[in-house]
């Protein structure tokens, strides 16, 4: 059974067998039982005067069994009192019996009932149709004292089992409990004290809800009836309410008069839509390999508060597991077991009558579900609660901007590049990409050439070697022209596709070009071209400046002269331009340095924008919300009232020299009998703070090395610090994004009551963590918690979470297991679901608290209070309440 659900009821309702004031004239009693049906009215108060006519609930309870259709007939006996309103008017009070009572059992209890009317001999009448026909007195002229009313009733019959009382505060014979006559008004008083249940209008509900009527009052409930005397105003006017259309429904009405009763269709839960589970099927092996297994069934639940109770070992928290299992949660941390089960399928209302089905674990929805243990596991873990909390406030995932981070990765990896082409070294293990290196080959070379020259062939020879330089800057030319084209072939296929998918995109309103590779290839081709023809012409020329050693009879090995002219040459060239790249490089890694340290400022305000960015997101909670009515509003403020989150920026100094331990030669630091290797590191980098550490990477020179003032990146250089790979490990783990948050990060400091994380004991960071889980995330999709009561401070679930419970559940489905009786029965749960173990076979039985009788020991009423401790007490001390004896 799916509990208790919204139906339509009317508590006040002649039919055509009235005494008086009938007006249905010729319509019968089919006619009349199906416009009950076509108004779609569950329950209905079939109404008379003084008594009924013989069978008359019978008849129309057969009606509609005959008709096939479940509908609750309640007797409704009218009675005029003997005491007047203020106009004069006797006042109307009403008798609605439990549908196990016949007509003939309330006429028999009545026929011995004398009204107040006497004959006219001073004779007792009595409230029977035999005794008002003998001293023909009229229903309209018949009254009856109020008390004796009661005392008889209550003498034949049961208080809150058999009847209750019923008062009409307007109309004819109405009484008026606000008015401000002294007289009238106490006489009102006393009337409504003895009456359970208001028959009035719906601007009458706020009056009847207030606990301060008069010392003492409680909240009752307003049914809007439609008093139908004739068949066209049948279904015009009725209430809703939420509870099983039966007498026990009823009685479950004036304990929640709030919560389950509403006067008109514009109430909250007829108009909110959200999305609730509608199902679960559950069936086969409950996990694989194991005997254990579920009954196949299907268990329809209620779009409000579902319950799941039972003994140690029967399979309640296997119930939401299972629910859990048929979804893809993205959550880091869930206790929630992985069941198995081969029939396993939920189904999802998403508020509008749609409906999906899971049947596989590969769905993704994304619901409100807390396992058992996930509360313990963030309550005892406060940097792991700092990262949830984050991810509560819909903050999680704010990742360093792509672009600099990229940056940061390119300069490095640069960096890395020069530090290694400046460390080459040749077979002699000189280093070669120096300036001084490079010089030395251009003045040997220079010094080579000047021993080759004498004044009679020095002429030929500079010609010789201008046009050998020149043959040399071509072909460097032309190799790096080629080089160009060949990254360009390497790359413009990749850029111009990422332009196609650009421009394909909805959002490319203008639509960049592709590259045009020729616009490009082509001046390169020419270019090489031209010096290549250069290149034949300057060759051309030393042939011909060969000829004119021989010419002009200069006495030496010309082919010799001239190729060591060549090489010469050659090495001079090489090492100018070597001499170029190594200045353009050195520039570049100044640069590098230089912007390295730029990069560590965004990094900083990166990590400060984290920190504003969790007081703005706490702060948006704490503004209404315009798409909120008020109630939500309120609700939201009044979780938050003992919460206050704000950012703090973390530097974790122990953090930060473990790892720079990890990219260091140890046994520079080694502890001693006087330090230890974190005091020798700090007193080394002498990073203490953020401010330290944020002016290390910038270039300050704050660490400490041998008593020099020293630079980070003039430490980089002193390889006595550092094992093989060791610089660079220390570059990525100063200037990594993806390191330094291993120990720089923003957290989510908060306080609960005043106090701060680590005053706070487990149960209250247990009910800080549910309070933000429901302020964050506080209506539409489901919320699931298994076994609250595990991990909540019992003060909170009493004076919060039960309150909370009655409130939210109007605006999100909330699915519990527990084994606290208040959470069942002080939030009105609407259906309540019992989950039974018999040989391994796990099988579950649903319905909702007005269901069963505890004496009997039948139903979910006395289910509950089996299975959980203090059952029976929280169902009689909610009843007591309301002077209803409790159902037994």
């Amino acid at each position: 059974m799916i509990g208790s659900i919204w139906s339509k009821w009317d508590l006040h309702i002649h039919s055509p067998y009235t005494h008086q004031a009938n007006e249905y004239g010729a319509s019968t009693i089919d006619e009349f039982v199906d416009k009950i049906i076509s108004s779609e009215l569950s329950l209905t108060g079939i109404t008379n005067y003084f008594f009924f006519k013989d069978n008359e609930l019978d008849e129309i309870r057969g009606k509609f069994q005959k008709k096939g259709v479940e509908h609750t007939v309640l007797g409704n006996l009218e009675f005029r009192i003997d005491q007047q309103n203020k106009d004069g008017e006797w006042i109307n009070v009403h008798c609605i019996f439990s549908e196990n009572i016949t007509s003939q059992q309330i006429n028999s209890i009545l026929s011995t009932l004398p009204i107040s009317n006497t004959t006219s001999e001073g004779k007792h009448i009595y409230c029977s149709q035999q005794s008002f026909t003998d001293s023909q007195i009229k229903t309209c002229e018949a009254v009856v004292k109020f008390d004796s009313l009661i005392a008889h009733l209550n003498s034949n019959l049961k208080f809150g089992v058999d009847f209750l009382i019923a008062a009409c505060p307007n109309g004819y014979g109405g009484f008026r409990p606000d008015m401000k006559e002294g007289r009238s008004r106490a006489v009102a008083l006393e009337i409504e004290k003895r009456c359970q249940i208001i028959l009035g209008r719906p601007q009458d509900r706020n009056f009847f809800l207030k606990e301060d009527r008069y010392p003492f009052a409680k909240q009752k409930p307003v049914f809007h009836a439609s008093d139908a005397h004739r068949l066209k105003d049948v279904g015009t006017m009725y209430s809703w309410v939420k509870a099983k259309p039966t007498f026990e429904g009823l009685r479950q009405a004036i304990i929640e008069p709030d919560l389950r009763v509403q006067q008109t269709d514009d109430f909250i839960e007829n108009t909110y839509i959200k999305p609730w589970f509608k199902s679960v099927e559950l069936g086969g092996k409950v996990f694989a390999g194991e005997d254990i297994n579920f009954f196949s069934q299907t268990i329809p639940l209620n779009p409000n508060l579902v319950t799941i109770v039972g003994g140690r070992g029967t399979g309640k928290s296997l119930f939401l597991d299972a629910m859990h299992s048929r979804f893809n949660h993205q959550s880091e941390h869930s206790n929630a077991r992985r069941v198995s089960g081969e029939s396993l399928c939920v189904e999802l209302d998403q508020g509008d009558g749609t409906v999906l089905k899971f049947d596989s674990s590969t769905n993704t929805y994304s619901y409100l579900h807390v396992s058992q243990g996930d509360v313990q596991h963030f309550s005892q873990k406060p940097d792991d609660l700092s990262g949830e909390i984050k991810r509560m406030l819909g903050i999680h995932g704010v990742e360093f901007d792509p672009v600099t981070s990229s940056k940061i990765s390119n300069n490095l990896s640069k960096y890395r590049t020069f530090v290694e082409y400046w460390e080459d070294v040749d077979s002699q293990n000189q280093r070669i990409n120096t300036q001084q290196y490079q010089q030395s080959v251009i003045d040997n070379n220079t010094q080579l050439i000047g021993t080759l020259t004498n004044p009679q062939n020095k002429l030929l020879i500079e010609q010789y070697q201008n046009n050998s330089k020149s043959i040399n800057e071509k072909n460097n030319f032309i190799d790096q022209a080629r080089s160009t084209l060949a990254l360009l072939n390497r790359h413009a296929i990749e850029i111009n596709q990422k332009i196609v998918l650009l421009n394909a995109n909805s959002c490319s309103t203008n639509q960049a070009p592709l590259i045009d590779e020729s616009l490009v290839k082509t001046p390169i081709n020419q270019n090489i071209d031209i010096c290549n023809k250069e290149i034949e012409t300057l060759t051309e020329s030393n042939s011909g400046i060969a000829r004119q050693f021989r010419q002009q009879g200069i006495n030496q090995d010309i082919s010799s002269l001239l190729s060591k002219v060549t090489e010469y040459q050659k090495s001079i060239d090489q090492a100018s331009s070597k001499l170029d790249e190594i200045n353009q490089k050195t520039m570049d890694y100044q640069a590098f340095v230089q912007e390295r340290g730029e990069f560590a400022l965004k990094y900083k305000e990166y990590i400060d924008y984290q920190k504003d960015n969790i007081d703005l997101a706490f702060q948006k909670l704490k503004v209404k919300q315009s798409g909120w009515n008020d109630e939500q509003n309120e609700l939201v403020q009044e979780i938050l009232s003992d919460i206050h989150i704000n950012g703090r920026v973390v530097f974790n100094v122990n953090h930060f020299y473990s790892g720079i331990e990890e990219c260091l030669n140890r046994g520079k630091f080694r502890s001693t009998s006087e330090k230890s290797t974190f005091e020798r590191l700090q007193e080394t980098f002498c990073v203490r703070s953020i401010d330290d550490f944020f002016k290390l990477l910038s270039g300050e020179k704050i660490i400490n090395c041998d008593g020099v003032p020293t630079s980070i990146e003039e430490f980089f250089w002193k390889p006595e610090f550092f094992n093989k790979g060791g610089r660079f490990e220390l570059l990525n783990y100063l200037y990594s994004p993806s390191n330094i948050r291993r120990y720089l990060y923003a957290n989510a400091d908060f306080q609960y009551k005043g106090k701060t994380v680590n005053k706070l004991s487990v149960g209250q960071r247990g009910t800080f963590y549910v309070c933000l889980k429901l302020a964050t995330d506080p209506f539409g999709s489901p919320f699931v918690f298994d076994q609250p009561e595990d991990d909540l401070d019992n003060e909170f679930i009493m004076s919060q979470l039960v309150p909370l419970f009655r409130k939210i559940k109007k605006y999100r489905q909330v699915i519990i297991v527990t084994h606290n009786a208040n959470l069942v029965v002080n939030t009105d749960a609407e259906q309540v679901i019992i989950a039974d173990n018999q040989g391994e076979s796990i099988r579950y039985t649903s319905g909702s608290v007005e269901d069963g009788n505890v004496k009997e020991n039948t139903g979910i009423r006395a289910e509950i209070c089996n299975i959980l401790e203090g059952g029976s007490y929280a169902f009689e001390k909610r009843e007591r309440k309301y002077g209803i004896q409790e159902l037994a």
